[in-house]
């Protein structure tokens, strides 16, 4: 095999752990509503990302000259993690005056739930490493407040990042096809649905995780990238993610668990204001530990 530009060979040894697997297998790179698309010859191919079989494969061959923890900071460092991922290319729009009560909201993409992984038939645990967010899209471009026009000031269309309870392809469809709505209806459905029911964010209950702001009055399509670790949120961070109109996603990491999903809602208030949605991408980044 192949691990960070390196060949090992085969290796004949054996171990319990090498009977891992994951439970209800999903597919690495889900989608809903996705393209495939030929890349651009100057863009940098996107690097794969190892299976779960694949990072035990490789922990089994490291540990032949490491010790554990050492080949888990090897890991972290090259950022070695499987991945769940979701995009949507459908263009929507989310217009506010066209719900009851100006105030709208719609799934833009949700992603699988993280798999449970069994050693034998003990779960092990996972832990969540990061979630990365791409978004292009922008406002009707016009009206707003002129004072703040091309900041992140006073702009009523933004997104908002949910977790999602037993995501299966089924949830993450059904979901999909409910269009914009009233957000007060959207989200007393959203809490209390009896499948695919959202996580109320711990910090502020009844509330999603601020994800991004569009940029005020602009009709250009902008593409932001929004990343949350499993690291500590210091002011200065929260400084900054607010100066360009994201949120920190404090408290959303360690939220996630084995059988959760990723979902972005979008949303618009107020009349004449529209969340015009060109992409939405989410990848979920996990570590088997």
């Amino acid at each position: 095999m192949r691990l960070f530009g390196f060949t090992f060979g085969n290796d004949d040894s054996s171990s319990d752990e090498e009977l891992c697997h994951t439970q209800d297998s999903v597919d690495e790179e889900p989608s809903s509503e996705s393209d495939a698309s030929t890349p651009h010859p100057n863009q940098i191919p996107e690097r794969p990302s190892p299976s779960v079989d694949d990072v035990f494969t490789a922990r089994d061959l490291l540990l032949h000259f490491l010790p554990l923890e050492l080949v888990y900071v090897i890991f972290d460092t090259a950022e070695y993690w499987p991945k769940i991922s979701a995009e949507s290319m459908r263009s929507i729009d989310v217009p506010a005056d066209h719900t009851n009560g100006n105030n709208a909201a719609a799934y833009c993409v949700v992603t699988h739930s993280i798999p449970q992984i069994l050693c034998g038939s003990k779960p092990i645990p996972l832990t969540v490493k990061r979630v990365t967010f791409s978004l292009v899209s922008c406002d009707q471009g016009w009206g707003g407040e002129i004072r703040t026009r091309g900041t992140y000031q006073d702009s009523y269309t933004w997104f908002e990042a949910a977790i999602i309870q037993g995501s299966g392809a089924d949830v993450a469809t059904r979901l999909m096809s409910l269009g914009a709505m009233n957000a007060d209806v959207f989200n007393a459905k959203a809490y209390s649905r009896t499948s695919g029911a959202e996580i109320e964010n711990p910090l502020e209950p009844t509330k999603r995780w601020h994800l991004q702001t569009n940029i005020q009055v602009s009709s250009v399509r902008k593409s932001h990238v929004v990343e949350w670790t499993d690291g500590d949120i210091i002011d200065d961070a929260e400084t900054d993610a607010k100066a360009h109109g994201r949120g920190t996603g404090r408290g959303f990491i360690h939220s996630l668990a084995p059988g959760c999903g990723v979902a972005v809602v979008a949303r618009a208030q107020y009349p004449g204001w529209t969340n015009h949605v060109e992409s939405v991408k989410v990848e979920i980044f996990y570590s088997p530990t």
